[in-house]
Formats: structure tokens, C-alpha cells, sequence
């Protein structure tokens, strides 16, 4: 067996893996992004974030679709539910249910920065009248979410609402043992260099599927109202890097 190569630029693995480097920049012009405010019940969202360092910040949370077939690096539609949380005297959003359809933007989100995603299969479409769209995994929907554009909706239903920056757990457990090699707290803020074009109010309705519920029972979500924007996204070395918050091993 031959020795490692010499000279071996270990950055080259990125290659293999699949998805760039932890300092990588992206943007995506007409970024579709449909978002539906929830009220939810308290109880059941403090149950889900009990695994994890945060504390409930408001009973008011997101499901969102976010489509970046147009994104200057990987392509891919993203599918989330987002939790307002607290750590220390930060307030921000968690990505607790999070899902796209492309692999490697799976795995370069959550190995590179701690987003919890999951590959699942997206169908998002938008028309004059609203837009939906289905999350599902090898046959069973994850979460379905329908929009529709009302006018007498104006977003004071999910005002004060705090979804920025968000706040994620990367952790890689040990390769040897019962516990976490490493375990960090990262917030990441890409609303700063977001331009917002058009925005649109309307009503959303989600049905969540056995998947995500919370101890055998479905999540309880009360509508809020949705809104449907378009905007040019970006992801840049000043705010879409993620800063390291804390590290708890």
C-alpha cells in the first residue's frame, strides 16, 4: 500500500463530496418564495425543540417554499418549517423540518453550516390565483401547503415576528464514542442583502403528514395569512457565511 500523495491540497475533497466550501457565495435572481404564518400550540412546539438548545421565542411559526432553479450555484426547490427560538439574548429562526430535491444542496447545507435538511421530492407551482405546492418522501406527503391571493390580507398577523438570523445547530458526532466530536451554534443572516420586488398577501392552509407530527399527534397550526414575493437573493461572504455563536463541546 502506497503512502497519502504528496503534495495533497486537502481542499480538493470538496470535489469528491460534491458541494463547495463553507465560504462559498451564491445568488439567485427572482427567487419565488411563498411563506405561510401559523399560530401554534405552545406545548407542542417547546416539545419540539426539547432536543435542542433553543427555547420557544413565539407560537407563531412558518412553512415556507422557496424556489432556486435559478441560483447561480446548485439548483434545487427548498421546503421548510421554521420555528421562532431563543439563545441567549439572540432571537432569531430555526430550520426545524427542512427538505429539497437535489442531494447535493442536502448535503452541503447541513454538513457545511448545521441546516437539519433532508432530500424529499418538491412539486411548486405558481399561477394567477395563488400558488402550491407537495412535499413528499417515497410515496407519503410530508406537508402540502396551498396559496391563495387574497387582498384583504396585510401581514399584521406575523408582525413582530422574528424568523432572522437563523439560528442552527452543527454538530458532528464522534466517530468513536457516545457523544459529539464537535457541537456549535451558527447564525446566518441572508435577509441583509435580500432586494425585495414584488410582494403579494393571500391565505395559506398546510396539512401536515404523519411524518411531522408531534408524539403521534398532528401539529397544530392556526392560519395566519401567507405572502408570495419575488426577490433577488443572495448568499455573501458578509452575511451568508454564517458566524459562530457558541460551542457547547
Amino acid at each position: 500500500m502506497g503512502t497519502m500523495r504528496e503534495p495533497y491540497d486537502v481542499t480538493s475533497y470538496f470535489e469528491f463530496l460534491g458541494y463547495g466550501r463553507g465560504d462559498q457565495t451564491y445568488h439567485c435572481a427572482d427567487l419565488t418564495s411563498v411563506i405561510a404564518y401559523f399560530r401554534g400550540d405552545e406545548a407542542q412546539l417547546e416539545e419540539l425543540l426539547r432536543p435542542t438548545p433553543f427555547t420557544l421565542a413565539d407560537d407563531r411559526f412558518a412553512v415556507s417554499i422557496a424556489d432556486f432553479t435559478r441560483n447561480s450555484g446548485a439548483t434545487y426547490i427548498d421546503a421548510a418549517v421554521i420555528l421562532a427560538v431563543r439563545y441567549g439574548d439572540l432571537v432569531g429562526g430555526t430550520y426545524y423540518h427542512e427538505f429539497e430535491d437535489k442531494h447535493g444542496s442536502v448535503a452541503g447545507g447541513r454538513e457545511l453550516w448545521g441546516y437539519p435538511k433532508r432530500y424529499a421530492k418538491i412539486c411548486f407551482e405558481a399561477d394567477a390565483h395563488g400558488a402550491r405546492a407537495d412535499v413528499s418522501n417515497e410515496g407519503a406527503s410530508l406537508f402540502s401547503l396551498d396559496f391563495t391571493f387574497d387582498d384583504t390580507v396585510d401581514g399584521s398577523g406575523w408582525a413582530g415576528l422574528s424568523l432572522y438570523p437563523h439560528l442552527q445547530v452543527r454538530a458532528v458526532p464522534q466517530y468513536d464514542g457516545p457523544t459529539f466530536q464537535s457541537f456549535d451554534i451558527l447564525s446566518r443572516d441572508t435577509s441583509k442583502d435580500y432586494v425585495l420586488k414584488t410582494r403579494r398577501y393571500g391565505r395559506g392552509a398546510v396539512r401536515f403528514g404523519a411524518a411531522l407530527a408531534v408524539a403521534g399527534q398532528p401539529l397544530h397550526a392556526v392560519p395566519l395569512g401567507a405572502e408570495l414575493t419575488v426577490g433577488d437573493y443572495a448568499s455573501t461572504a458578509a452575511n451568508g457565511v454564517p458566524t459562530h455563536v457558541a460551542a457547547l463541546v
